[in-house]
């Protein structure tokens, strides 16, 4: 194994070094953060054989997952390159299309209603980490999306995956892995576990699991807005992961700062990694500007999909695939083939030097 990430305080270590050490950024320090990209899809299918044919490549006419996933560990080397470091993964992905008529069918998870797993998933998450690993680089792995936690039989499943998933993850060796349970914990997730007021249990569960003496490091991903986490549940989690999604540069900054008020932080302070906002490259410098990690969501055109500052619906999916836009609408072109990835990577490179 080539990568191991651990904290230090409000910093993070690769290896035991500061990541970007001694690098700061307009006088802004940038050694300990963590830099990272929403690529939540890179392992996913779909079983409802009414929504899987809208995921066909442009240039092949049928979805393939293990192309899907073979593409994306080939781009690792040149993320990194530019001073990406992490990359958020989902066992239950994210949202590609929000009609109703698509988001409400569509099935990508690596569970089943009874919680089994679904092997493929795990076996292409494994090249995630494996190819992660050789390129230097942090997979943080989201275990439940809401779309697809609510087809859970029963919330004794919950538990269940949670440790499972855990325990399998811990035995692969690789430890390259961040844990971000619940992608956005809410008041809707029909199962109270995974709600704001109790995701501190599932926090410490996952703590909880050791293998040979190891543990994950683990928290759990807010909401966009205003939402920050409960006091227990940041008084439980190892980083603390708001999405800035929904905020302008200045309420992200406040967002932050409130974090860090609350007694919990104060008490032990922790690296903060914002691992879903936008495009927005404003709110990137805003995140650096509180001394917090960012990270970049590219929905993408043609999903249906819009936010305050951003609307994916102006344009159809392009049908071409070398013009595929965005890195959550699938499919996907991994690739930095768009304005808006071209913007963050060049930005990204000015502020890290392209160095860990």
């Amino acid at each position: 194994m080539n990568t191991e990430i651990t904290i230090d305080g409000n910093r993070f270590l690769i290896n035991g070094r500061p990541t970007y050490a001694g690098r700061s950024y307009k006088g802004m320090p940038v050694e300990g953060l963590l830099f990272n990209s929403r690529m939540v899809q890179a392992i996913f299918d779909d079983e409802c054989e009414q929504t899987r044919k809208l995921w066909a490549y442009p240039d092949t006419g049928v979805w393939d997952p293990d192309r899907n996933t073979d593409e994306f560990c080939k781009m690792l080397p040149a993320y990194r390159s530019y001073g990406l470091l992490a990359v958020t993964v989902g066992l239950q992905g994210g949202g590609s299309v929000y009609t109703p008529e698509v988001y409400d069918r569509y099935i990508n998870s690596a569970f089943t209603p009874e919680g089994k797993f679904k092997q493929p998933y795990f076996d292409r998450l494994l090249r995630v980490l494996k190819a992660a690993d050789e390129a230097g680089m942090v997979v943080i792995v989201n275990y439940f999306y809401v779309k697809h936690a609510r087809r859970f039989v029963s919330e004794k499943v919950v538990y269940d995956v949670v440790v499972r998933t855990t325990e399998w993850l811990l035995s692969t060796g690789y430890r390259n892995i961040l844990v971000d349970v619940a992608n956005e914990s809410a008041e809707w997730w029909n199962f109270p576990v995974l709600e704001p007021g109790n995701i501190h249990r599932v926090i410490e569960m996952v703590k909880g699991v050791t293998y040979r003496g190891r543990r994950l490091l683990v928290g759990n991903s807010t909401g966009g807005g205003d939402q920050i986490p409960t006091e227990a549940w940041l008084e439980a989690e190892d980083i603390t992961l708001p999405h800035g999604n929904g905020c302008m540069p200045d309420e992200l900054r406040r967002k932050i700062q409130r974090i860090r008020q609350s007694t919990a932080y104060r008490k032990r302070p922790r690296p903060i990694v914002v691992n879903e906002d936008s495009v927005h490259l404003d709110n990137l410098e805003a995140a650096l500007s509180e001394y917090a990690s960012w990270g970049f969501y590219h929905q993408g055109y043609g999903s249906m999909y819009r936010d305050r500052r951003m609307d994916w619906t102006v344009k159809p999916r392009e049908r071409d695939f070398a013009q595929l836009s965005g890195f959550q609408t699938v499919p996907v072109n991994w690739s930095i083939n768009d304005e808006h990835k071209r913007a963050f990577f060049q930005k990204l490179k000015e502020i890290t030097g392209g160095s860990s």
